[in-house]
């Protein structure tokens, strides 16, 4: 069946199962090699459907075509692989005939409480009655063939030990395509939770004339870290790379996680999927897959092998690969030199080497790639005209090679208008069955241009047509900008253990407090010392707690000791630890929070006596009020005394909400009492209402003629609000109306995802209005007044007036005043020039001609001619505070009577070469014809210096460059 442009290019969720068959008829060869391969195997669990009927001690069934929760709740259909059948546990469709166990699929209508299905079949499984870890696991099995019959033999695991599917892993044994009857299919899946899940697997081809409707037997051999597959003996794939991480870990669970706990069996067969699609007119009802007996087995004669954690090398990428460029980038044409591919129809070929611009009409997907330059640097600009209803409606995208066994980062520039989400992968194109390589990123972007990054490990074979998509579609219309991208090997860069570590997603500031991550060893995060001491510290793979084996503990507590750097500690909160610990026979511990050297102690030293029982043990402290550390490290003292301590699941948790102010914004809505006019909001009138939002007097005035159809037909915004999780917020604002109406309040993210919605009533009076929000994660939000149809509507024509709206953090500190630091002079020119300059050239820059004055209280610089650099002429304030490690937002208005650029330059003048030292990177603005409001955030990276100096450069700047009048206003530099 011919491939729509919608399955080129986006990738499909399959969740397989398996299942597999072997002749049944003279022994020949390869019963011989089966039995050569069971040798060393000894049975332990078996089925041969002897029996009149299905042994219910040792199968039961899933019925229905729902996943439900533990309420029996609807979660998803289809299984989640969009199947059509219904499982029953009717005779009729799972049964024992001639010593066979049949399963059948037949064409007949099932109803439930959640619909109607066309097809019903049976699911067998082992769960809560049979489930091991290790073994060989052989199946005798005859399949059906037909479009769109799917029949497996697979394992899932007895608990989701590590998290839901898929990082608790599956196995499947056997599963095959009902339109390709010569082939099947052996798979792991493994990783994170969905959609973050992997797999890996292989196929194998059967002799032409002995499909898969002929008796095989299919066999899985699984030991510690490899996973083995056959098919009539012969061995087809061995798979040993895999990983498994929980959503709320830092690092990956200890190798050979997920596969090493136990699993149960599941034989089933499945009508349609997206496996292999839907069935279609040559498929025949009834089909029925033949299981002649299940036996699983034990090594006997050697012990399983030892895991080997896999060891990532150097990449050693295929001669015909596209190879990494000089600076080890995998991307090529970073700066856009090169035409961009537009893929639009079916049938057109992405550009190997270079970038390509994806839309899909079938999903409802368009726009535009354009360049533009920021900081002298192309970017990829998309412009979307409709984002369609799918992530990957619009991409860009390019191929890259990447190979089995590396780790790889990912990182680019990205910035829109207002708050968005992009989402950012890598993974294989059709010939691979679109795997995902790496998770499925989603990053928030705002209207400043910032840097992301991820990193993944490439666990699939070598693939030299990979592919980089930025998913750009069914997120709205703002435009993105996309530059600087790059893909780098960074295989064996070592992870910073040490290094900061924001907490976990559970609130967790300890990271691998279950010693169950990392290496084999366990104890990644954790380092172990001893001094004049005789200890060791381990963990076993059963116990998968710390074991602290002390010979010698000399007299001092600090002789023996475990910490973990890097714990983010804030000023004036209070925090609570809790670990579970015993020791061999009665004996204290020491545990403190210590500053990274250790000579600054947080919390005290707190002493805690263990027994011989594992009891969970806590201590709490609160940090002082003047002091955060971002590189704390907490502390665990064994020393004096010579027994063992065993220890786990060490936690803490900030018990109280206390901001860290100089990590918040504070005051993240700007200009609420609207002295600066409407600079940093926005409104909207929808075509079926008639508004006009003006300032007044001091006060933001609605005037609206018809309030619309929708409550969101007007509204008054400010977008791009950094909100921080945990962080509780309060909102004020006056707010009054010449009629009686109602109204709504939000604060809401770019997916309209309300943190706050609060619904107000209006009169004549001014009213003022407070509310409280706790943010529940990072985010870029808007403020929005909704003044479109509500409850009293049509109201009429009639003026809202709106003032003095804060939006800041629950008992912030006042907020300065923007002019104390770093000290900006007479940014409003209310003293005409003062504390300004201007320079207008020299021989090595070319000279300018021009002047600069005041005029009705702005900056302006009328230009007569330009000089040769952008920096001629320029008008500048210098001796301004900069602090090392400070953020700083520059703000300012600016126009000019014919557009043009401008530089914005921010950093300290030397009288050398080279001249001038940047605080930050070069800034170019487009100035029109209207005053626009304007503002860049950096943060300071250089030494804390007191002769800082802004510069508006008005020069030569490619494409804008115009000898014109420019006008500044209302110049400031805010310290965050």
């Amino acid at each position: 069946m011919k491939k729509t442009l919608a399955l080129l290019l986006s990738a499909m969720m399959i969740l397989p199962a398996a299942s597999f068959g072997a002749p049944k008829d003279k022994p020949g060869n390869e019963e011989l090699k089966n039995k050569q391969n069971k040798s060393e195997w000894s049975l332990v669990w078996s089925d041969e459907f002897s029996g009149p009927e299905i042994d219910r001690s040792k199968w039961t069934y899933d019925i229905g075509n729902w996943i439900v929760d533990e309420d029996g709740n609807g979660v998803t259909s289809g299984w989640g692989n969009n199947e059509k059948e219904y499982y029953t546990d009717s005779d009729e469709n799972a049964f024992i005939d001639d010593g066979k166990l049949v399963i059948k699929a037949k064409k007949e209508q099932v109803t439930d409480q959640f619909g109607t299905y066309d097809y019903t079949s049976a699911k067998l499984k082992t769960k809560g009655l049979f489930s091991k870890t290790y073994g060989r696991y052989e199946i005798k099995a005859k399949l059906p063939t037909g479009k769109g019959l799917w029949p497996a033999i697979w394992m899932l695991p007895e608990e989701d030990k590590y998290g839901s599917w898929a990082a608790s892993g599956e196995i499947d044994i056997m599963e095959a395509w009902g339109s390709r009857p010569n082939t099947v299919a052996g798979t792991i899946h493994y990783g994170e939770g969905w959609p973050n899940n992997k797999y890996t697997g292989k196929e194998f081809e059967l002799p032409e004339n002995r499909g898969i409707d002929k008796w095989h037997t299919y066999a899985l051999e699984w030991e510690p870290g490899e996973l083995r597959w056959y098919v009539d003996g012969q061995l087809y794939q061995t798979q040993n790379k895999w990983y498994s991480k929980g959503k709320d870990n830092a690092a990956n669970y200890s190798y050979p996680a997920p596969f090493d706990q136990e699993f149960y069996l599941v034989m089933n067969l499945a009508v349609g999927g997206w496996f292999d699609g839907e069935v279609d007119e040559t498929t025949k009802f009834p089909s029925q897959m033949e299981v002649d007996y299940v036996r699983v087995y034990d090594l006997k004669k050697r012990d399983y092998r030892e895991p080997v954690e896999p060891v990532s090398g150097p990449v050693e990428l295929p001669a015909d690969a596209k190879q990494p460029l000089e600076d080890g980038n995998l991307v090529y044409d970073q700066n856009y030199q090169k035409p961009v591919t537009v893929v639009d129809q079916p049938g057109v070929e992405l550009d190997p080497l270079y970038w390509n611009f994806v839309k899909l009409p079938e999903f409802g997907g368009d726009g535009r790639l354009e360049l533009e330059e920021i900081d002298s640097k192309n970017f990829a600009k998309m412009n979307i005209t409709n984002p369609g209803s799918q992530l990957y409606s619009l991409q860009m995208i390019q191929n890259i090679s990447l190979g089995n066994g590396g780790k790889y980062k990912v990182s680019f520039d990205a910035k829109s208008t207002a708050g968005r989400k992009v989402m950012v992968k890598v993974g294989a194109g059709e010939k691979r069955g679109w795997v995902k390589y790496s998770n499925e990123e989603s990053f928030q972007l705002s209207a400043e241009l910032q840097r992301y990054e991820f990193t993944f490990d490439m666990l699939n074979e070598t693939d030299i047509a990979s592919r980089l998509e930025f998913n750009l579609g069914g997120n709205g219309t703002n435009p993105v900008w996309i530059g600087n991208v790059k893909v780098e090997d960074i295989t064996g860069t070592p992870v910073d253990q040490n290094g900061a570590k924001q907490p976990l997603p559970n609130g967790n500031h300890v990271y691998n407090g279950t010693f169950d991550q990392g290496g084999m060893d366990r104890m990644i995060f954790w380092n172990f010392s001893v001094e004049e001491a005789a200890a060791k510290a381990s963990v076993s793979e059963n116990t998968r707690e710390l074991h602290v084996a002390i010979e010698e503990g000399d007299s001092h507590p600090e002789a023996v000791q475990l910490d973990q750097k890097g714990i983010n500690l804030v000023a004036g909160n209070d925090y609570k630890l809790s670990f579970k610990a015993k020791a061999a026979e009665q004996r204290p511990i020491q545990v403190s929070l210590l500053n990274v050297g250790g000579t600054v102690n947080y919390s005290g030293i707190g002493t805690i006596e263990l027994t011989s029982n594992m009891e969970e043990k806590t201590f709490e402290f609160t940090m002082p009020e003047n002091i955060s550390d971002s590189e704390a490290q907490l502390v665990f003292s064994f020393g004096g005394g010579d027994v063992d301590v065993y220890m786990d699941d060490v936690v803490l948790i900030k018990t109280s909400n206390i901001p860290d102010y100089g990590d918040i914004d504070l005051y993240p809505l700007k200009n609420g009492d609207f002295t600066d006019g409407l600079s940093a909001w926005e409104n909207y009138a929808h075509y079926d209402a008639s508004a006009q939002i003006t300032p007044e007097n001091g006060e933001a005035k609605v005037a609206i003629g018809n309030e619309g159809n929708e409550t969101w037909s007007v509204q008054l915004i400010q977008p791009n609000l950094n909100l921080t999780k945990e962080v509780v917020y309060e909102l004020s604002f006056d707010a009054r109306s010449t009629k009686d109406r109602q109204a709504e309040v939000t604060i809401e993210n770019a997916e309209y995802t309300r943190f706050l919605s609060k619904s107000i009533t209006l009169n004549n009076q001014m009213q003022q209005f407070t509310y409280e929000f706790k943010m529940p994660a990072d985010d870029i939000a808007s403020f929005k007044m909704l003044l479109g149809k509500n409850a009293l509507s049509p109201v009429g024509a009639h003026d809202v007036f709106i003032d003095n709206v804060v939006l800041k953090v629950k008992d912030a500190p006042s907020e300065q005043d923007p002019g104390s630091t770093p000290g900006i002079d007479n940014g409003t020119f209310s003293a005409g020039t003062e504390s300004w300059s201007s320079w207008w050239g020299d021989q090595w820059s070319g000279y300018a001609a021009g002047e600069m004055t005041a005029d009705n209280g702005e900056l302006k610089v009328a230009i007569s001619q330009i000089g040769g650099a952008s920096y001629s002429p320029q008008v500048f304030q210098k001796d301004l505070l900069f602090e090392n490690g400070s953020s700083y937002t520059v703000a300012f208005d600016a126009r000019a009577d014919v557009p043009r650029k401008m530089n914005v330059n921010i950093g300290r003048e030397l009288s050398t070469d080279p001249w001038f030292i940047a605080y930050m990177p070069t800034h170019t603005v487009d100035l029109t014809t209207d005053m626009t409001h304007h503002s860049i955030t950096f943060v300071m990276t250089e030494e804390t210096y007191a002769d800082g100096k802004i510069v508006f450069e008005l020069g030569n700047i490619f494409e804008g460059n115009a000898a014109t009048n420019v006008y500044l206003d209302n110049v400031s530099i805010i310290k965050k």
